[in-house]
């Protein structure tokens, strides 16, 4: 039998040493709190945050431990797309195993666009033909392009495919949902959602060969990733520091041996590799 939200609440409770009333105060009538820990009745939602915050304690973590200190299959899920960094080909497996295993019980939009841009993305590594993957990612976006507000979840999904798209396509996205995340410039996650697009738009301003946007861009997410203490990115972005300085004919095998050296300090060998495919990739177009 499942267990119940209450009695996880209980248990957390108790751990506490809180007494029912110290959680509870008059909100609810002592009889409805005490048939809601037993788990024989559920409280509103309103109700169930006044709870959690007299306890002291997120519904993440709520979550988290009423799931045994793990996550749900739902957010295992997502939690994995979200720790993608590159192309992956064990963890995509993985993601999209679990997927598949997660919609054969249960009917989820969110998780089967994970599974489809999984799918993609393997396909991608594989093939290095992008035909097949845009089509996968163009059905995702058939759903997002209609909507009027994008979400975080949205977010991350749009974040993921941008470089499916034509370039010009991609640039317009890619602004257009910059523009819509300063809704979340308050939120503690804000700047950690919108890093990765900025950081995109420098590669898709390369791409277009759009040299200052590039350059200035990325200056800008030097100091972000910095901040946030983000190696992977500022060990990428100084490697493109350096190769668009390298185009202006100035100075700037600093930059990318600094990049190359962050990699192995922290003993980060898969972002060796990347930054050798962005070096050789990036080259091409700024010395064609």
């Amino acid at each position: 039998m499942e267990k119940k939200f209450g009695q996880t609440f209980k248990d957390i409770r108790t751990s506490k040493n809180y007494r029912q009333s110290d959680v509870n105060g008059d909100m609810m009538h002592q009889t409805s709190y005490s048939k809601f820990e037993l788990g024989k009745m559920d409280v509103t939602l309103e109700k169930f945050e006044v709870l959690l915050n007299n306890l002291e304690i997120s519904y993440d973590e709520f979550q988290f431990i009423h799931n045994g200190y793990n996550y749900s299959d739902r957010n295992r899920i997502i939690s994995r797309f979200n720790e993608l960094k590159f192309i992956e080909v064990n963890k995509l497996t993985e993601i999209i195993s679990m997927s598949e295993s997660y919609l054969h019980t249960v009917e989820d939009r969110y998780i089967q666009d994970i599974l489809a841009l999984s799918k993609a993305f393997l396909i991608l590594k594989e093939s290095e033909n992008f035909e097949v993957p845009r089509r996968y990612a163009e059905d995702v976006w058939l759903r997002l392009q209609n909507s009027n507000i994008w979400y975080l979840s949205d977010l991350k999904l749009i974040n993921s495919i941008l470089f499916l798209f034509p370039i010009p396509t991609a640039i317009s996205i890619t602004q257009f949902a910059i523009k819509q995340a300063v809704k979340y410039k308050d939120f503690h996650d804000y700047r950690k959602i919108i890093l990765p697009f900025k950081f995109n738009l420098v590669h898709l301003f390369i791409r277009e060969r759009a040299f200052e946007e590039a350059f200035l861009l990325n200056e800008e997410v030097i100091e972000e990733a910095k901040e946030l203490k983000s190696y992977m990115q500022i060990s990428l972005s100084y490697l493109r520091k350096g190769l668009l300085l390298e185009q202006r004919s100035s100075q700037s095998n600093s930059f990318i041996e600094q990049a190359f050296e962050i990699a192995r300090l922290v003993d980060d060998h898969a972002l060796i590799d990347q930054l050798n495919k962005e070096k050789s990739y990036l080259s091409s177009i700024l010395n064609p």
